[in-house]
């Protein structure tokens, strides 16, 4: 009967066999009421009894989701049996009343063994046996409540939460039974919450939400689960209550008769279920952000198989070790992230109006009460995304609008300010305007929206006639933030969720990769000839996306107690790759005074962190006597195969319109730093050279990290030195020199100490010889040059140390006659530069 009664459930999400209702409802009514639990126990039927019970009110919450608005126009004119405008079968309000009769009688906990038993108990002394029928019981209480809640929504929509001038003419009197029922029945606890303190109501045992919260705890995941559930349930239909009757305030105060003195579950239910239990469901909302910052590490090997991974039900999961989307660890962090989002949109964020800078050092003394709310939620919100699957996009939209309401970019904004403080980073004019916020509001969210919940469209390809492949037009040269491997074709279009027998899982982009937020950034979709933006609403977002990841980065940095920060475990690579996107389809976003301060100072973070994390590498290779690797930001790796392609499109964007501007420029050295991998230093050198770029780049100081991280180690690709050598011969340092730039750094430093530095049993003599060989050449046939050749001679020689000097200078000159290798003219060369040093 459970199976039959799934496929008529699914039936009815689908808009069919909605008419059976009548036929069904005699016989349903025996596993919707009440049972003898004394005899279901007795012959061991109580779990089968709970999971008939329990699909039989998920039928009706079914069912309840297809009931029309009841203060529709469209509602009055109709009778019976409907159809909705997409010809699909509607449920009746006729028959709500008795159908909630029967679900209100599962929520009095009295009536309700082994429920009643918990609250108060101590659960050191509850046995497996208690837990395992309460958790049926718990079970069949979620189902009534969400069937409720459906109902409820049906009266007073959620969306009307942001009508709060659009009252309801009237209320079923079902609605203050249902809330009745919550209040009595000690669903929550009600004790110290609210400023009314003239009576105190709450249980003598506690209440359900205490022994829920306990059994969360429960190794049992069947247990884990029916208890979030419940708890969701709860939340839900509170919120339904309260919203249905302060929308329908005087249909509700004109009911009681005049002189009515009401009691304290009325007080409680006029005055609202939430304000009154706030404090409890605070206490709840802890708790489930600590079990979902747990959760969390449990997504991070998701993807082995790529965005997609094998299709459900096909093996345990999506390749994780903890099982993947499809395994109850995953279902049950997805389910405390509904309740989470459900719980921080009942306690809306609070600025509070004398902002405190915060001391990094003891960050929680300086914050107050509703900081330390808004960035927990933050943070726990972010988490949500992390653990978001196929089919929770509506989770996911929930997500964007808590983290994108303008308090949170208020407090952002503040945290951004308190940062540049703290770390000593000049910035100015980062104040903010309110219909700035406004608009970072609705650009963000909209971007975001379109960017992960649309359906996925089939790129602009080309088709080769003779071979017949399919090749992906690549003609702006830009990459792609987030990769994307499948996509569909443009006939696919949009579809509803609950309309179509269109396949779920497929043309979406969940689960979200860790990245996720910076796709903002990159939003600029350009030709490679443009040098400005399709629009100014790609401006905005890149604008916007640029204040949302500095706020976040400023937030947590500040705040380092807040542990595990979705922000910090997204790689540095993906940070970097995304400013540099963000100036590929032109320099509109440095133009602008605020945004140019924001990427200024994100590129000075991103520049301490590159410090941090280079100079950790170097004591782990320390400590492990080992040859240290400091290539770390592998950009091929990470982010595309064909990174290369990015970098010189990138630099020929720069000299075309940048001329030589200081932090796009710095943007560009960035790929000549030390820590990223040698094919991408090469790449961009090239370009550089080729382009004749290198004078533009800003000279050491000026640069993202401190000029050792470009340094050290020495090179020894054997690619890279010869690069630095044909810019040296073919004059393209020679401007580069006289400016004072990191590039002619670059090549002194590391032509100088490996040729000079090069010992005969390397095996790279012939290197050595090589490159010594082309300087000195280049020398002879070049006189302006012998300002640069004496200072690749003198490179880190102490001047005032006459005797060092003397003797380092000869050991040099002894290295360059090796090199010639008996080629008199370049002997002669040797001499005639010797004498000038000396002189010198």
């Amino acid at each position: 009967m459970v199976e039959q009664l799934r496929l008529w459930k699914v039936c009815i999400k689908y808009g069919y066999c909605i008419t059976y209702f009548s036929d069904f409802f005699p016989a349903m009514c025996l596993w919707l009421s009440l049972p003898a639990f004394e005899k279901l126990i007795e012959n061991n039927v109580l779990d089968e009894f709970a999971s008939v019970t329990r699909e039989a009110y998920l039928v009706l919450g079914a069912l309840a989701q297809t009931l029309p608005n009841l203060h529709s126009m469209e509602q009055f004119n109709e009778q019976g049996m409907t159809f909705s405008g997409d010809n699909m079968e509607v449920w009746c309000w006729s028959h709500v009343t008795p159908m909630v009769d029967l679900a209100v009688s599962w929520l009095s906990l009295k009536a309700l063994p082994f429920v009643f038993a918990l609250m108060g108990q101590d659960k050191k002394l509850v046995s497996d046996v208690q837990v395992k029928y309460a958790s049926c019981i718990f079970w069949v209480i979620s189902s009534v409540l969400h069937m409720l809640w459906s109902v409820l929504d049906r009266i007073a929509p959620e969306e009307m939460d942001d009508l709060q001038n659009t009252p309801l003419p009237w209320l079923p009197k079902f609605v203050p039974i249902v809330g009745l029922a919550v209040v009595k029945n000690c669903l929550m606890n009600f004790l110290g919450s609210g400023d009314l303190d003239s009576e105190v109501f709450h249980s003598k045992g506690g209440s359900l939400t205490d022994v829920l919260c306990s059994l969360r705890h429960h190794a049992d995941y069947d247990v884990s689960l029916s208890s979030v559930s419940c708890l969701h349930g709860l939340v839900r239909i509170s919120s339904s209550v309260d919203r249905c009757i302060q929308r329908a305030r005087n249909a509700y105060c004109s009911e009681q008769q005049e002189g009515y003195s009401p009691k304290v579950a009325d007080k409680i239910l006029g005055e609202g279920i939430i304000k009154w239990a706030q404090n409890d469901l605070k206490g709840v909302l802890k708790v489930f952000m600590t079990f979902l910052q747990s959760e969390c590490h449990i997504m991070q090997s998701i993807e082995m198989f790529g965005r997609g991974g094998p299709a459900p039900g096909i093996g345990v999961g999506w390749g994780s070790s903890g099982g993947g989307y499809w395994s109850a660890h995953v279902l049950l962090a997805q389910e405390d992230s509904k309740l989470i989002l459900d719980l921080v949109k009942i306690f809306p964020v609070e600025l509070d109006k004398n902002l405190v800078v915060v001391d990094i050092k003891h960050p929680e003394k300086d914050r107050s009460g509703n900081m330390t709310l808004a960035l927990q939620e933050i943070c726990s919100v972010l988490r949500v995304c992390s653990v978001l699957g196929p089919g929770d996009r509506a989770t996911f939209a929930k997500a964007l609008h808590f983290l994108l309401q303008v308090p949170i970019l208020k407090y952002l904004n503040f945290f951004i300010n308190n940062l540049c403080e703290v770390i000593g980073i000049k910035s100015s004019n980062l104040q903010y305007k309110e219909e700035e916020y406004v608009l970072f509001h609705e650009v963000l969210n909209s971007h975001f929206r379109s960017k992960w919940l649309d359906v996925k469209k089939k790129s602009a390809h080309k088709i080769d006639k003779n071979n017949d492949r399919h090749e992906v037009s690549r003609a702006n040269g830009a990459l792609e933030t987030i990769r994307e491997d499948r996509e569909t074709d443009e006939t696919s279009g949009k579809y509803s969720d609950g309309n179509s027998l269109l396949i779920e899982w497929s043309h979406q982009r969940l689960p979200l990769p860790t990245h996720w937020f910076l796709s903002a950034i990159p939003s600029i979709g350009v030709a490679k000839d443009s040098s400005m933006y399709l629009s100014n609403n790609d401006l905005d977002v890149a604008k916007g996306g640029l204040f949302l990841l500095l706020g976040l980065e400023a937030t947590f940095f500040l705040h380092p107690d807040l542990e595990e920060s979705p922000v910090s475990a997204v790689s540095l690579v993906w940070k970097l790759h995304a400013l540099s996107v963000a100036l590929y389809g032109g320099m509109d976003v440095l133009l602008d005074e605020k945004s140019r301060n924001i990427y200024e100072t994100l590129q000075e973070f991103y520049g301490k962190q590159l410090d941090q994390l280079r100079c950790r590498s170097i004591q782990a290779s320390s400590a492990k006597d080992q040859v240290c690797s400091l290539e770390f930001l592998d950009f091929q790796t990470q982010v595309h195969e064909s990174y290369t392609t990015f970098i010189e499109n990138l630099i020929e964007q720069f000299g075309a319109i940048s001329y030589g501007d200081l932090v796009y420029g710095r943007q560009v050295a960035l790929y000549l730093h030390r820590s990223v991998e040698a094919v991408v230093r090469l790449a961009a050198w090239n370009a550089l050279s080729n382009a004749h770029l290198l004078e533009l780049l800003p000279p050491s100081t000026k640069c993202f990290d401190e000029a050792e991280g470009y340094l050290e180690p020495v090179e020894d690709n054997e690619k890279i030195l010869e690069a630095y050598c044909k810019s040296w011969t073919s004059g393209g340092l020679d401007r580069a020199a006289t400016r004072g730039s990191i590039s002619f750094l670059l090549a002194l430093h590391h032509l100088c100490c490996f040729i000079f530095n090069t010992s005969s049993s390397s095996g790279k003599l012939s290197l050595r010889n090589k490159l010594a060989k082309s300087l000195l050449r280049s020398y002879s046939q070049k006189q302006h040059q012998e300002g640069m050749f004496l200072s690749f001679l003198k490179y880190r020689i102490v001047e005032s140390e006459e005797l060092v000097k003397r003797v380092e200078l000869g050991r040099r000159f002894e290295v360059l006659k090796e090199a010639c290798e008996e080629n008199s003219l370049l002997l002669a060369q040797v001499e005639k530069i010797k004498a000038h040093a000396l002189v010198s």
